[in-house]
C-alpha cells in the first residue's frame, strides 16, 4: 500500500475528531462558568449591533459566505506569522471548502466577487509568484474583524479577570492574526466544528439573515422583551420580510422556538441554549488553541 497523502491524513483525523471532540471539555467548562450567562447577554447584545452595522451585507452573508471570509483571513495571517507562502490563493480557499463540503469553485468565485464588491477583499498578485493570484482583506475587513474577535475576548476578560485580551486585540495587531492564525489552523487542517456542531441552529443559520434573526429573538427573551416583529428584523437588518419569514417559520420544525395557539412565539429557550452554546464553543476553540488557557478552565483552582 502507498502512503497516505496529506489530503487523506487530514480527512483520517477529521473523521478522528467527530468521534472525539477536542473542545467538548473546554466548552463545557466555559457554560458553567458563574460569569458566563452575563458575559455571553453582553456578547449577544454586540453581535446584534455589529450585524446591523452590516447593511445589505446580510442579504447575502450566509453562513458559507462568512465561512470564507475567514478562510481568506486565516490563509492571509498564516502568511503572516510564516506559516504559509502565497496567503488566500482561489485554489488554497476551494480546497478547504471541498474538504468541508461547502461549496464548489463557481459559488467560491460568485461569493469572493461579492466581498470584493462589497470593498471586504480585493486582488493581488503574490508577492512570492506573479503567476498567483491571492485575496487579502481590506483595512475595513480587518477593523470589523478586530471588532468581533473583540467581543470574543471582552468575554474571556469578564471570565478571567484582568486578563486584558480586548484591550490587547484593540492595541496590537499582531495579535489578532495569531489569534486568526492559530485558530483558524485547527478549523482548516483538523477540521473542527463550530457552528456546524449545533446542526439544528446550523441549518438556519446557514440562509441569508438567519443569525441576526435567530439572535435577535434570543436576545428578546433573555431580555425579558417582546419578541420583534418580521417587519422589525428585516428593517434592522436590511433584509427581506420573506426571508425572515422563511427563518422564522423553520425554527418551531427544528425544535427551537415553541408557538402559541395563535401562531405567535411562546418561548425561544431552545434558541437560547443553542446561542449560549456556539459562544461557548467558539471561546473554546480560542481558549485551547490560541490563548493557551485551557488549564485556567479546566482546573481553575490549581
Amino acid at each position: 500500500m502507498g502512503m497516505a497523502t496529506g489530503n487523506q491524513l487530514r480527512m483520517q483525523h477529521s473523521t478522528l475528531l467527530a468521534h472525539i471532540d477536542p473542545l467538548d471539555d473546554v466548552m463545557e467548562s466555559i457554560r458553567r462558568h458563574p460569569n458566563f450567562d452575563d458575559a455571553a447577554l453582553r456578547y449577544i447584545e454586540n453581535v446584534i449591533a455589529w450585524r446591523k452595522s452590516l447593511g445589505r451585507f446580510n442579504r447575502v452573508g450566509t453562513n458559507i459566505g462568512f465561512h470564507i471570509v475567514n478562510y481568506a483571513m486565516y490563509l492571509h495571517f498564516a502568511g503572516r506569522i510564516g506559516a504559509n507562502e502565497h496567503g488566500a490563493t482561489f485554489s488554497a480557499m476551494l480546497e478547504i471548502c471541498e474538504q468541508r463540503k461547502q461549496c464548489g469553485g463557481r459559488a467560491l468565485r460568485t461569493v469572493l466577487a461579492v466581498l470584493g464588491a462589497l470593498g471586504y477583499l480585493r486582488s493581488e498578485y503574490s508577492p512570492h509568484d506573479r503567476r498567483i493570484r491571492t485575496y487579502v482583506p481590506s483595512d475595513r475587513l480587518i477593523q470589523q474583524a478586530a471588532d468581533i474577535y473583540g467581543y470574543a475576548m471582552g468575554v474571556i476578560d469578564e471570565l478571567l479577570p484582568g486578563s486584558r485580551y480586548k484591550e490587547t486585540i484593540e492595541t496590537d495587531p499582531a495579535f489578532l492574526w495569531q489569534i486568526i492564525a492559530k485558530s483558524g489552523r485547527v478549523i482548516v487542517e483538523d477540521g473542527v466544528q463550530i457552528t456546524e456542531h449545533f446542526p439544528e441552529l446550523n441549518a438556519i443559520i446557514s440562509q441569508a439573515g438567519g443569525l441576526p434573526t435567530t439572535i435577535s429573538l434570543a436576545n428578546a427573551q433573555l431580555r425579558g422583551t417582546p419578541f420583534p416583529s418580521q417587519r422589525e428584523l428585516a428593517k434592522s437588518f436590511t433584509v427581506s420580510t420573506s426571508q425572515v419569514r422563511s427563518i422564522v417559520n423553520a425554527l418551531p420544525e427544528r425544535g427551537l422556538i415553541t408557538l402559541a395557539a395563535d401562531g405567535s412565539i411562546a418561548d425561544a429557550q431552545p434558541l437560547i441554549d443553542q446561542h449560549k452554546g456556539l459562544i461557548a464553543r467558539e471561546l473554546a476553540l480560542h481558549v485551547k488553541y490560541a490563548l493557551g488557557l485551557e488549564e485556567r478552565f479546566l482546573h481553575p483552582a490549581l
